[in-house]
């Protein structure tokens, strides 16, 4: 049954949380009409908290402390792999390497390799930035959807969780940046469910066991408000809901959970919720007919999963979240736009290099990086991302291009676009994922078919070739060759490299077979298990084709 203690703390919470939510938010529109004055507090705040760590000193980086305005000329442009040995000292020391703050734990992210990351989160960097920056987020989203507070049942928060941790290193946890547990202390995050059943650590670890107790402690309740990070998550609610219409429907109407008492049954709620779950084309509106909102990733490759959304949540409104990663926040919502957001000058020191740079050969050659700081951007134009954090990972090269739309009060509003390099090169060809994207954009097009998800990926063989897998309304052997005529021919016109190597007959044609929609849906959330639950993201683009024999002998 329902424990009282957590209603009361949900009450207790809502009042403070909201006023620190919409100071937060406050706060951030102001530094983003004094976007100068940001970036120097910023610059100035990361400088005084290494100058006298271990690192700094020894490389003579601590002359910075006297003389900032030579912070572009003395620190180097660095990757993450370029930290590793100060980070493996790290670990042992615990704080003082990198930055004159404790490290409280290491965030996980899974990397473009698959190896986890260790990414220092400090106190200073969650007190200063990270918090302040979910908060200014949350104020946003209560500024225009005031009702997610309106009672304990009213919002579902899937963006963050609480688990218990069991990997460490050195004896600080490794988890990832979603997982809130354990709290740090009072200012840590502590929205008003941080104590509702369905939030603790004692829910299941299972993505699939989280999301059911989730929908069962909310199914019958006037629910406003979903939020989440990757869109997948929210498509996923949904096919939780058709998987286990009957388990669900049983518990809500004995009153238990999984078997076990949970509440008093409610045979009328009951009826409902079969009536429908019944029907295959159900909607999350229909199972919960007050919701107002709903948040997630809108750009880039997210985009793809729009026309799902909007048929999962017909006449819900949506906001973006943040555009972020575990190393760092770039932007925050301040208001309704969708796809672009404005840069959140207040949580890094950021850098920009235009897109077209080869900054990956510039950085692995260690010659000297040309930056442009923010008032140096264009509108229209798309740039590599560099950002100093908080937490001693200076002039991160994070691999992220972002294209800016305009620029307000001088602020530039950016969205992300992609991640930097080339997709894949058998023969030099130097595919990015760009191109491939707006060639099967183009391909799909062609066809009459809107673009929705898709997987793409290398094939070897004599000789190699690419090879699709799209989600289509109808899929047909017809469709499947004249799509992949279609994305080929396209490709020949986009990059001139592909267009000389197939026609040299040292690369295949690609080949594209198309399959049902929500097939790759199901194929991306089969694969969120175990501990990777909150790693394991859709990506377009592929390393290799394991996905075309899961995906196409369905």
């Amino acid at each position: 049954m329902d424990d009282p203690l957590w209603l009361k703390h949900w009450y207790d919470r809502r009042e403070p949380f909201a006023a620190e939510c919409r100071r937060a938010r406050d706060e951030l529109l102001v530094d983003l009409k004094q976007p100068a004055l940001a970036q120097q507090r910023v610059l100035a705040d990361v400088i005084d908290m290494s100058a006298g760590s271990v690192h700094w000193k020894e490389r003579g980086y601590d002359v910075l402390a006297d003389d900032p305005g030579r912070f572009r000329s003395v620190l180097p442009v660095m990757r993450y792999d370029d930290f590793v040995p100060e980070i493996r000292n790290e670990t042992r020391t615990k704080g003082g390497t990198l930055t004159c703050s404790p490290v409280l734990r290491w965030l996980k992210t899974s990397g473009t390799t698959g190896d986890p990351k260790l990414v220092p989160y400090t106190l200073h960097w969650l007190l200063t930035y990270r918090i302040p920056a979910m908060k200014a987020m949350w104020g946003t989203y209560l500024e225009y959807h005031p009702e997610l507070l309106a009672h304990p049942y009213a919002t579902l928060d899937t963006q963050t969780v609480r688990e218990d941790v069991y990997d460490f290193v050195h004896g600080i946890g490794h988890q990832a940046i979603s997982n809130r547990h354990p709290k740090v202390n009072s200012r840590d995050w502590n929205p008003p469910w941080y104590e509702s059943p369905w939030f603790g650590p004692g829910v299941p670890s299972s993505h699939e066991g989280r999301m059911y107790h989730r929908i069962r402690h909310l199914v019958a309740q006037d629910l406003h408000y979903i939020s989440s990070i990757n869109p997948s998550t929210l498509i996923s609610l949904r096919d939780i809901l058709a998987e286990r219409a009957d388990q669900l429907v049983g518990d809500l109407r004995a009153g238990t959970l999984e078997g076990r008492p949970y509440t008093e049954p409610d045979e009328q709620a009951a009826r409902r919720l079969a009536e429908v779950l019944r029907r295959p084309d159900f909607t999350l509106k229909d199972v919960w007919p007050s919701l107002t909102l709903y948040t997630c990733w809108l750009s880039a490759s997210a985009s793809l999963y729009a026309a799902k959304l909007d048929a999962v949540f017909p006449g819900v409104a949506k906001l973006p979240f943040m555009s972020c990663g575990t190393e760092g926040v770039t932007t925050i919502p301040v208001d309704d736009s969708l796809h672009s957001q404005p840069l959140a000058v207040s949580q890094a020191y950021f850098e920009f290099v235009p897109a077209e740079v080869p900054l990956g050969e510039l950085v692995e050659s260690g010659e000297q990086v040309e930056t442009l700081l923010f008032d140096e951007v264009e509108a229209g134009r798309d740039y590599h991302l560099i950002m100093t954090q908080g937490n001693g990972l200076y002039r991160l090269w994070t691999g992220d291009v972002y294209h800016v739309d305009r620029i307000v009060d001088g602020t530039p509003w950016v969205h992300f676009v992609h991640r930097d390099g080339i997709f894949h090169s058998f023969t030099g060809e130097k595919l990015t994922e760009s191109q491939v994207a707006g060639a099967i954009q183009r391909g799909l097009r062609s066809q009459g078919i809107d673009v929705g998800l898709y997987m793409c990926g290398p094939r070897w063989a004599e000789p190699p070739y690419y090879q699709l897998v799209a989600e289509v309304p109808e899929p047909s052997e017809q469709l499947d060759r004249a799509l992949s005529a279609a994305v080929d021919a396209a490709l020949h016109e986009i990059n001139i490299e592909y267009a000389s190597k197939r026609d040299s007959g040292r690369l295949g044609a690609l080949e594209a077979a198309t399959v049902r929609q929500d097939a790759i849906a199901a194929y991306v959330e089969s694969r969120r298990q175990g501990s990777n639950t909150t790693q394991y993201k859709y990506r377009p683009f592929q390393r290799d084709v394991d996905f075309v024999t899961a995906l196409t002998s369905r």
